[in-house]
């Protein structure tokens, strides 16, 4: 029933150029394969304006049998206080534009896995798995160790702390309360390219990060409750003019710029 109403409501605001798009394809696109995983049937979608820009839009396209659905309107996100950079992730290698590394301050850019999701809460009953934080649990962000862009807990047994830096994922300032992983630089890891990428809460409205993608909580949680494991969800996240690049099918490539259309 969410998805219904929010498709309903696609009419009433999007621009005229993507109302016109979505006229003449019935408002869908058909399912393909390249850089999605056949079993894929939710999309989050981020598009910014260009790769320096660090705020963009939010989109969540769902697969019904063979055709992509939109099924929201715009939600209001930032990336990186540096924009966005070229990350490892489903796409093809070698892409045009500025690499994500460790430390630059960019978002990554590209197609991803929505792996899982963590915070400080029980919750009862998720679609996509889920990890309630301890004060001993760190992400790893020093290239130089052995758990890079790895999730560690001291609390396990054998646990040999070889690094010098790492993201503390229990925080007091409520900024990971509840976090979704991105797949980024995650199989196989590259040393240098990036650890550590979630969407999580903003700390305000339009503030950019480190190399996260942030949003307002409440949105935040109504993705998560949305997102469904067994729908293989995967973020694509791009500067519109580069959304060529990424392996997406044609049709869904179109439907993606025309979105981010102004």
């Amino acid at each position: 029933m969410k998805g219904a109403r929010a498709h309903r409501r696609i009419g009433t605001s999007l621009p005229r150029l993507v109302l016109g798009f979505l006229l003449s394809t019935g408002g869908f696109v058909r399912a393909e394969s390249g850089s999605l995983p056949a079993e894929c049937r939710q999309i989050v979608a981020v598009i910014t304006p260009a790769w320096e820009a660090t705020a963009g839009s939010l989109w969540r396209l769902g697969r019904e049998g063979t055709v992509w659905r939109i099924l929201s309107n715009p939600i209001p996100v930032t990336v990186g206080h540096r924009g966005l950079g070229v990350g490892l992730g489903l796409h093809p290698a070698g892409l045009a534009g500025p690499a994500k590394e460790e430390g630059d301050r960019r978002a990554p850019a590209g197609v991803f896995l929505i792996e899982s999701a963590f915070g400080t809460k029980a919750i009862k009953r998720s679609a996509l798995p889920y990890r309630r934080t301890t004060d001993g649990d760190f992400w790893v962000d020093d290239p130089a160790s052995s758990h890079y862009n790895q999730w560690v807990s001291l609390t396990e047994p054998g646990v040999r702390q070889d690094w010098k830096s790492a993201e503390i994922l229990r925080r007091k300032d409520g900024l990971y309360d509840l976090a979704l992983v991105i797949g980024h630089n995650r199989s196989p890891i590259v040393k240098g390219r990036g650890s550590a990428i979630f969407i999580h809460r903003w700390v305000a409205p339009g503030r950019s990060t480190i190399g996260c993608t942030a949003m307002d909580p409440k949105e935040l949680r109504e993705l998560f409750d949305w997102l469904d494991a067994a729908s293989r969800p995967v973020i694509v996240q791009a500067p519109r003019e580069s959304l060529p690049q990424w392996g997406l099918p044609h049709d869904l490539r179109t439907l993606l710029e025309s979105l981010a259309n102004p």
